[in-house]
């Protein structure tokens, strides 16, 4: 069997949530297909020697498309105009399409589209013409910008964030109409796809994450950290949120906090004598593993947080809000809930002074993540959809 796989960046190096997302995704289809794959560079995700090495072992053949994803405000005012969206616009190409022409020359038996963004790319062409599309959605983009603009106090920019939600949504459940299969990364998120569009071919499909039995938690550990990449919009709000609702309260203020990840280096204002901003890390799994609880107070967004299910496959505790655990069994995974400052406070509280209590909850959530997320049941999903 023979795949085209479409990724609107690279899966490697793993940089963010969405590169090991894809990237896993990648691991499983080469475990049962031939792969080919179309990989879009942009300035912000570069293509790389590192990138070339990792793609090989999974990509039988690879196609970079080099195109200019920057903000121009310009062709943002035109396409407000003529009310399309500009997020989407942004990746499209005509040396782009040339590329994915040719390879659409080629037999293949299945096109899986890793994001939206990926299979807006197919709009150019006839999907009645095309081998069956999968579209892997990491998450509801049209409910990441209808948060965005409820959280906005600016009149002009909600007003703008609400009018490119609508645009986005008629233009996201057009696409995912048009797919054969939809592998949906969070149940939450495969119910929106049930409700708001004609599909009736939407399947879960979680995330696979590989547990690390070979790294132990240091659960002694009373401090509390924040990881994630600071180039996602939901982080940036967490960081915020931690520093001026949670940690300025004098029952916990004195507790140690640190917060790293790609690009955190650009908070650093938020240092003070109790907060420790660090800035990326090379190994994430050994900084979760010895920096005690996890803290990520998520106030938007959508689609499940890979970090979040790292550190639960690690035995780390952790502690988020009902809409940051999206695409979890909060009965079952040990996670704990938090959604107003007061009680993230109660429960840091908690975690600071019980050692026992942090080792429960980490080793419920580890095993959770071997039951739901193992790359085993992951792939037998993928093989299903298949039919092998």
């Amino acid at each position: 069997m023979r795949v085209l796989y479409i990724a609107p960046k690279s899966p490697a190096p793993i940089i963010d949530g969405g590169c090991f997302a894809m990237m896993e995704c990648l691991k499983g289809l080469s475990q049962v297909a031939e792969v080919d794959g179309i990989i879009l560079e942009t300035y912000k995700h570069p293509y790389t020697k590192e990138s070339e090495r990792i793609l090989k072992q999974y990509l039988k053949k690879i196609t970079v498309v080099r195109i200019n994803t920057e903000l121009k405000a310009t062709s943002a005012l035109v396409n407000f105009i003529q009310r399309k969206n500009y997020n989407l616009s942004r990746f499209k190409s005509e040396k782009l399409y040339r590329e994915i022409a040719k390879k659409l020359s080629e037999k293949y038996d299945y096109i899986v589209c890793d994001s939206l963004f990926a299979a807006a790319q197919l709009s150019h062409f006839d999907f009645n013409d095309l081998a069956p599309v999968i579209i892997r959605s990491h998450n509801i983009e049209s409910e990441i910008w209808k948060l965005h603009a409820s959280l906005e106090v600016s009149v002009l920019k909600r007003f703008y964030l609400r009018k490119l939600e609508k645009t986005l949504r008629k233009e996201e459940t057009e696409i995912l109409n048009k797919a054969d299969v939809i592998w949906a990364i969070s149940e939450e998120d495969r119910h929106w796809i049930t409700r708001h569009t004609d599909h009736k071919n939407a399947l879960l499909l979680p995330v696979s994450v590989s547990l690390s039995p070979e790294i132990e938690v240091d659960y002694k550990n009373k401090d509390f950290f924040h990881l994630g990449s600071m180039d996602w919009k939901p982080n940036q709000e967490a960081v915020n949120y931690l520093v001026k609702k949670i940690w300025i309260n004098p029952k916990i203020s004195e507790f140690k906090l640190r917060i790293a990840g790609s690009k955190s280096e650009h908070f650093g204002f938020h240092a003070t004598n109790s907060i420790e901003v660090l800035g990326w890390v090379k190994d994430s799994n050994a900084f979760m593993a010895k920096s005690g609880t996890l803290v990520t107070p998520i106030l938007s967004g959508s689609g499940i947080r890979i970090k979040l299910l790292e550190a639960m496959a690690l035995g780390i505790p952790c502690i988020t809000t009902k809409l940051g655990a999206s695409g979890i069994d909060i009965s079952k995974s040990g996670i704990q809930i938090a959604d107003t400052a007061e009680s993230f406070v109660e429960m840091i509280l908690k975690f600071h002074e019980n050692e026992q209590l942090r080792q429960e909850v980490g080793n419920t959530s580890r095993d959770y993540i071997s039951k739901v997320h193992s790359f085993d049941n992951c792939t037998a999903l993928m093989k299903s959809t298949f039919g092998i």
